[in-house]
């Protein structure tokens, strides 16, 4: 198993948005996949309101993000992939977005650009993004971002995530795009829950996989 290495990770998902333009053209038509699921789910469960200020963790090239500006009254993404929000920019232009910022951050430097607490944030989502970091910095992240949530909030996070021995899976890894544990470090949901449950979040659990699920918490 490889160490956890925000470097690594950021050029991983900058090359992967240099790609993605053919990606989605060979998935057009297709029927979702396990990520895709976990995506559209979790986002629903935010419940989104017009009221509703929304961060996005690990917003790649934006799309839950500008889904969310069409609802909510001021959201912000962040992600380690600088290509990624250049193209999360050219999105929210093309459809005339002014509710929308898009910038360089982390799960361990969420304010690197600016400050998150000025924002009111009630809602704060994190989609295939959290389980690239091992457990301890998930824990301290979990704390960091939980501070910026106004409540009562909700923070919702559709991942890779444990309910049973990975290795009894192996055979679905691919499917979920697990690389077994090569920039990869899902965490058990317990200790998922847990950590949630220590810091004031009410959570619920929507399994979709043996190796995939959406949480919902609310702090209140």
């Amino acid at each position: 198993m490889s160490k956890y290495n925000k470097k690594r990770i950021a050029r991983l998902f900058d090359n992967m948005a240099d790609t993605k333009g053919k990606a989605v053209e060979q998935i057009a038509g297709s029927s979702e996949s396990i990520p895709q699921i976990a995506g559209r789910l979790a986002f629903e469960q935010l419940k989104l309101t017009g009221e509703d200020v929304l961060l996005d963790v690990g917003t790649g090239t934006g799309d839950k993000a500008i889904a969310a500006a069409h609802i909510c009254r001021q959201v912000i993404g962040i992600d380690i992939s600088r290509k990624s929000l250049e193209q999360a920019r050219i999105k929210a232009e093309k459809e005339k977005l002014n509710n929308v910022i898009f910038a360089y951050g982390a799960f361990e430097e969420p304010c690197a650009e600016f400050n998150l607490a000025l924002y009111g944030i009630t809602k704060i989502l994190a989609v295939y993004s959290l389980h690239h970091l091992p457990d301890q910095l998930k824990k301290e992240s979990l704390i960091t971002l939980s501070n910026f949530l106004f409540r009562p909030g909700r923070m919702v996070i559709g991942d890779i995530m444990f309910f049973d021995e990975p290795n009894k899976h192996l055979e679905k890894f691919n499917e979920v795009y697990y690389d077994g544990g090569d920039t990869d470090f899902p965490s058990r949901v317990e200790y998922l829950t847990e950590c949630l449950k220590q810091i004031g979040g009410k959570t619920r659990i929507e399994q979709i996989h043996p190796l995939v699920g959406v949480i919902i918490s609310d702090f209140v």
